[in-house]
């Protein structure tokens, strides 16, 4: 006897067992379980499981209350990847923050000052860029 459900055929293979309705859809259940486990597993690109940690700019901020018034004043409009990929000296630090100031930066003159020290302190011309900053080569871009 055989028996076909979703263009898969059941052959019953003794006499004497009979396929029931809820015993074929149990069977069905299973094979769609395993189909699914199967491509989701499939899918996964490799080496996923190795994926490296995402690189978040502010982890390289300097502590201190500076630090506070970037978070205040620069993340507003953009991430911190190119201000601690840079290495200025005051002049082009200060060149730098009077610019964002000029575009709607929230500073006062103050602060600004505050701000350009620190960052001419911890990212000047002196300070190594860190690996993770320093730009690929034309050949590695995709």
């Amino acid at each position: 006897m055989k028996l076909r459900v979703c263009g898969v055929s059941f052959v019953q293979a003794e006499k004497g067992v009979k396929l029931s309705k809820q015993n074929i859809m149990k069977a069905m259940m299973v094979a769609l379980l395993l189909i699914a486990g199967a491509t989701v597993f499939a899918s996964r690109p490799q080496g996923q499981e190795a994926r490296e940690k995402p690189i978040l700019p502010e982890n390289y901020l300097p502590d201190g209350a500076e630090r506070d018034l970037i978070f205040q004043a620069c993340v507003q409009c953009h991430d911190l990847r190119n201000t601690v990929s840079q290495r200025k000296t005051a002049a082009g630090w200060k060149r730098t923050v009077d610019e964002m100031i000029w575009r709607g930066a929230p500073l006062m003159a103050d602060e600004a000052e505050t701000v350009t020290k620190y960052l001419s302190a911890s990212f000047g011309p002196d300070k190594p860029i860190p690996d993770e900053f320093k730009k690929k080569s034309a050949g590695n871009k995709r």
